[in-house]
């Protein structure tokens, strides 16, 4: 198990250390979609507003009034969604085109953050707001995030292998590296369910008596 974890461990590390400006830019592209999905809320008009705020509340009074969530259920849905994202990211790598679409998919999911946190702060204040985003949102999320931008520097290694013509014997290579990584992302996006699920579901069922 110990070498196994130590194998692990240094096929992330060395995979940062060669890919420290896909690092860079995914994360540039990551924080970009968070401040679009921060803009969509700041700039939406009162409907919309209105309409955010009652979906928020609803889904907090439905909590306080419940006082429960099917965890069983709710892990196999996050199970089951989690890891046909990571399959999906890692097919996306494996294609000529996977590169703009590996792109694209991280900005989605800054923007998805950025516009669920915006949404809580601009309906439950400031103060319950960050409270909230911290419960149903960060602690998964601090493993989900650097998962699956691991897998799309994977990917886009990959992708430009195939773009560039190079021999077979380096795609294959490169295919069996991305697939390693996307694998070991997978793992991680499973432990993020299980964190989802088990933690912060607990906590936001602490935070909603308060809000």
């Amino acid at each position: 198990m110990k070498r196994r974890e130590n194998a692990y461990k240094e096929i992330i590390i060395n995979n940062i250390l060669k890919n420290k400006r896909k690092y860079i830019l995914l994360l540039l592209i990551f924080i970009i979609g968070i401040v679009l999905g921060v803009f969509f809320i700041n700039n939406s008009d009162e409907n919309q507003k209105k309409e955010i705020n009652e979906y928020i509340m609803n889904f907090v009074t439905t909590l306080k009034e419940n006082n429960s969530i099917d965890k069983k259920e709710l892990v196999k849905a996050s199970l089951k969604g989690n890891i046909v994202m990571g399959i999906a990211l890692w097919f996306i790598g494996s294609t000529v085109i996977g590169l703009p679409l590996i792109y694209f998919f991280v900005l989605y999911k800054g923007l998805c953050i950025g516009y669920t946190m915006s949404s809580a702060i601009l309906t439950l204040s400031t103060g319950k707001g960050i409270l909230f985003c911290i419960s149903s949102i960060l602690l998964h999320n601090i493993i989900m995030i650097p998962a699956i931008l691991m897998i799309a520097a994977s990917g886009t290694n990959l992708c430009q292998a195939i773009i560039k013509n190079r021999t077979k014997e380096n795609i294959k290579l490169e295919i069996i590296k991305h697939s390693i990584i996307s694998f070991i992302g997978i793992i991680f996006f499973m432990l993020s369910s299980l964190v989802e699920v088990y933690i912060s579901t607990n906590f936001l069922m602490l935070v909603v008596k308060y809000i």
